[in-house]
């Protein structure tokens, strides 16, 4: 398989998984019709995704050169935009008054998650040159970004359940 050809795989996979956290997004907003943590958290996440994959192709492209400063660049710009997004996620929570929910909580692990698998990456791949972590780098970050959306329908839809249980009566 060309490099074109995973260039390819990668973009597109990027643009489902972004289709994806967007349409959660625009649903959480039409459900929830008021800021929320689910809205605060789908908002930052769609916002981070989508800067990632616009990215992706110019990055991959400058990746692509020769010299360790490009195959940094394509490292850095990913934890970067994981970082700012731990941060805003946190920050619009504070900003807005709106208590952390779960859901704000898996996306804020996530977001670490992924800044940590970018940056253990980088060391392993051109610092300590062992490659131990190639496997966990190509399927790790594909897998988070995936599992992410059942995961959130799933915390989702137990929250909707959770808020409209009936309220029994204790008999003492």
């Amino acid at each position: 398989m060309g490099w074109d050809t995973v260039e390819a795989l990668l973009f597109e996979l990027g643009k489902s998984v972004f289709i994806a956290y967007f349409v959660l997004f625009v649903l959480s907003v039409a459900f929830e019709r008021k800021v929320s943590s689910l809205v605060i958290s789908l908002m930052v996440l769609a916002v981070a995704n989508g800067a990632m994959t616009a990215l992706t192709p110019l990055l991959y492209q400058l990746a692509s050169s020769q010299g360790l400063i490009y195959k940094f660049l394509w490292y850095a710009v990913f934890v970067c935009i994981d970082g700012i997004a731990i941060f805003l996620l946190y920050k619009f929570h504070a900003m807005l008054r709106q208590n952390v929910s779960l859901i704000a909580n898996v996306i804020g692990l996530a977001f670490l998650m992924l800044a940590s698998i970018q940056s253990l990456r980088f060391v392993d791949r051109f610092v300590s040159n062992t490659e131990l972590l190639q496997s966990v780098y190509q399927y790790g970050v594909p897998l988070i970004n995936i599992m992410l959306v059942p995961m959130i329908v799933v915390l989702w839809v137990a929250n909707i359940k959770a808020e409209h249980k009936p309220v029994q009566a204790v008999m003492g």
